[in-house]
This record gives structure tokens, C-alpha cells and sequence, in this order.
């Protein structure tokens, strides 16, 4: 197979990625104000779908990821990024067609059902020599769209345009969803070879799940602290000083957080490969925990927008190692989505943990939890004796 043809299929990945990330990071920090305008501004029903619509595609993606982890075992790469492309597709036209506010709810738990998230894992495998560096691409284009999105989604609320992107997005994920039948349409998926000989790996298979079942525990901990904090970072920040930490500014600091995953996951990379995955996943909870901790320290702008900064550089490594880790199985489809459904659920319980803690704490009682989270994975890793 040619490099150029790789480069295709590779880089087919990365824009579905991207449209996936940027698509519903479009949505959300809106989804309040979609959602009153689809109620008529009635304001109970309103805040009702708001929290169901918020939770629908997370609580959807854990119930289908392993599903979609089972299906691809017997599945045609090509069918099955064609699959998730027209699903994810499909949940785009349904919210941006929506005259209610469950229809709207419909389409965002059609989007986290479509599995996106395991496919474009275990696809990237077929398209690179190396799965890491593979993973990592991953990130790079999931932080690109986090950035771009809410900017995008911004724009169109203001301009009253948000059903016209949102069918943007679904033509051009059909388009993509060609795109990637035709380029792969000679691949099916299969577990790597070879990777438990790497750095010497020759345990059982028993011992090799046991393992990364603590890799998986340790970074749902570590994915909750880093998600834990982040709906009540503006209001914290705004507490420490109004006057320069306004909604708007902390907004940019977000971005600037995901600016400096997508500077620093190549770094990431270079060490993934140079090193163990649990020292990899290690660094990336010692780095989070500690910069949320100094975070809650800060009283400045300069170092409260510096630490947030390095708390998003620190995350950003978790994932890919995590993927890393968990891949050099027979099981792989299996390990990935598990590990993917774990992303998942800490994206979940990190925000519900804060908020139940708000009530009897205040906010940085949740800054505080969110920091020690992190903490308690990197306490699950040290239960693992030897190394991956």
C-alpha cells in the first residue's frame, strides 16, 4: 500500500474527528439557550431538557461503545466508519431539523450512540505503523475541535444560523462517510500483531487484563478531575477577580488550554514511546493533580490563566497513553472500548462529584476535589506492580 494512499485514510480520520469534536462543542455552551427557545421560554421545562439533553449522548456512548467494540470484531472497517459517519450524520440533521425540545434530545443521544469515538480508535490502527503516534494524531484533531467549535457555535447563535451548521456538519460527515468506505474498503480490523512482544511483555493473558483494568480505573479517575472542575471555572475565576476574569475571558483561557494540548501532544508522543504507558499516565495525573491544586491556590490572573494552561498540557497525554496502554492485547477491540466508555463515564461522574460537593464546600471545595481525583488514580496505579 502506498504512503500516499496511508496519508489518505489518515487524514480522512483526523477531519471526522475534528467535525465530531467541534460539531457538538458548537452546541453545548448554548444548549441552555437552544433549549428555551424550543420550549417558548417556558423556564421549568426548559432547565428539564437542558439536563437531559446535556447527559444524553454521554449516557448513550457508554451503552454502545462496548457494543460497537463486539461489532467490529466480525465487521469490514469500511462498513463500519460508513456506519458511524451516516449515524453521526443523522443525529446532526435530527437536532438541526428539531421543533421540540425531545426531538432536539433525540438527536443528541443518536450522536453519542453513533460511536464515533471506539471506530476512529480502531480505525486509525489500519492507517499508521504506529498506533501511538496514531492515537495522539487523534487528540490533536479532537483539541483542534474543541477550540474552533465553540467559536463556530458562537457565531451561529448569534446570527441565528446554529440549524445551518449543524446541517452543514451532517452533509459534510455523509461526505466523509464516502470518503471512508471507498478508502477502506481493503481493510477490516484486525489485533495488532506483535505488540506483547514489545518491551518484553510475555505475561499471562490474565495477568495483561488485570493490568489494564487498573490502567482504565486510574484514567476514568484522572478524566473526572480533569471534567470535574470545568463548569464552575468561570464562576470561580470571576470570584478571584471580576474585573479581568470576566465569562468571556474565561472562555479564552478554556481555549487556550486546548491550544496548548495540540502544541504539546507530540511531546506526548516522543514520551508515550520512549516510555511506559503507566509511567506515561502517571506523569499526565501527577502534572493534573498538582496544576489543579497550585490553581486553587492562585489569587492573580496571570498565574490562574498559567496553571489552567499547564493542567490542559498535563490531560492531554492521558488518553493516548491510556489507548496505548490498554492496545497490546488480543482483545483489542474489547480493551479499546473499554477504556473508551471509561473517558466517558469520568466525563460524567467528574462534573456530578463537584456539584454534589458545592452545597456543603462552596467552589473550591470542588477545585479541591477535582485535584485530588487525579490523586486517587495515581494511587490505583501504584496497586500495579511491574510496569507497561
Amino acid at each position: 500500500m502506498s504512503a500516499s494512499f496511508q496519508r489518505s485514510r489518515r487524514a480522512s480520520l483526523l477531519v471526522v474527528q475534528f467535525v465530531t469534536a467541534a460539531t457538538p462543542l458548537a452546541v453545548v455552551p448554548f444548549l441552555s439557550l437552544q433549549l428555551d427557545l424550543l420550549t417558548r421560554g417556558r423556564t421549568a421545562e426548559a432547565s428539564f431538557w437542558t439536563a437531559v439533553a446535556a447527559a444524553a449522548p454521554a449516557a448513550t456512548a457508554v451503552v454502545a461503545t462496548p457494543l460497537w467494540g463486539r461489532f467490529a470484531r466480525g465487521c469490514g472497517m469500511s462498513m463500519l466508519l460508513f456506519s458511524t459517519c451516516a449515524l453521526t450524520a443523522a443525529s446532526y440533521f435530527t437536532m438541526a431539523v428539531a421543533d421540540g425540545a425531545a426531538t432536539f434530545t433525540i438527536g443528541r443521544a443518536l450522536q453519542g450512540a453513533a460511536g464515533s469515538g471506539i471506530i476512529l480508535l480502531l480505525a486509525i490502527d489500519c492507517s499508521s505503523a504506529r498506533a501511538t503516534r496514531g492515537y495522539v494524531d487523534l487528540q490533536q484533531a479532537f483539541s483542534a475541535g474543541c477550540l474552533v467549535g465553540p467559536i463556530l457555535g458562537g457565531w451561529a447563535f448569534a446570527h441565528q444560523r446554529l440549524s445551518l451548521l449543524l446541517c452543514f456538519a451532517a452533509v459534510a460527515l455523509l461526505a466523509l462517510a464516502i470518503a471512508c468506505a471507498l478508502l477502506f474498503r481493503t481493510a477490516r480490523f484486525h489485533p495488532p500483531q506483535g505488540r506483547e512482544g514489545e518491551n518484553g511483555l510475555s505475561e499471562p493473558v490474565f495477568a495483561r487484563r488485570g493490568r489494564n483494568r487498573v490502567l482504565i480505573v486510574a484514567a476514568l479517575f484522572g478524566t473526572a478531575g480533569a471534567f470535574g472542575f470545568t463548569p464552575f471555572f468561570a464562576e470561580w475565576a470571576a470570584r478571584r477577580d471580576a474585573a479581568h476574569l470576566d465569562p468571556s475571558t474565561a472562555g479564552m483561557v478554556h481555549a487556550s488550554a486546548w491550544l496548548a494540548a495540540m502544541i504539546i501532544l507530540p511531546i506526548w508522543s516522543r514520551v508515550i514511546e520512549s516510555v511506559a504507558a503507566t509511567r506515561s499516565i502517571a506523569f499526565s495525573l501527577v502534572g493534573t493533580s498538582a496544576a489543579c491544586a497550585a490553581l486553587s491556590l492562585s489569587a492573580t490572573p496571570p498565574w490562574i490563566i498559567a496553571f489552567r494552561v499547564a493542567h490542559g498540557a498535563f490531560h492531554s497525554g492521558l488518553n493516548p497513553a491510556l489507548y496505548a496502554g490498554v492496545s497490546r492485547s488480543n482483545e483489542h477491540a474489547g480493551e479499546l472500548a473499554s477504556a473508551r466508555t471509561a473517558v466517558t463515564l469520568g466525563q460524567i461522574l467528574g462534573p456530578a462529584l463537584c456539584g454534589a460537593v458545592v452545597p456543603f464546600t462552596g467552589i473550591d471545595g470542588a477545585l479541591a476535589l477535582a485535584a485530588g481525583l487525579p490523586a486517587i488514580g495515581l494511587l490505583v496505579l501504584f496497586s500495579m506492580r511491574g510496569d507497561r
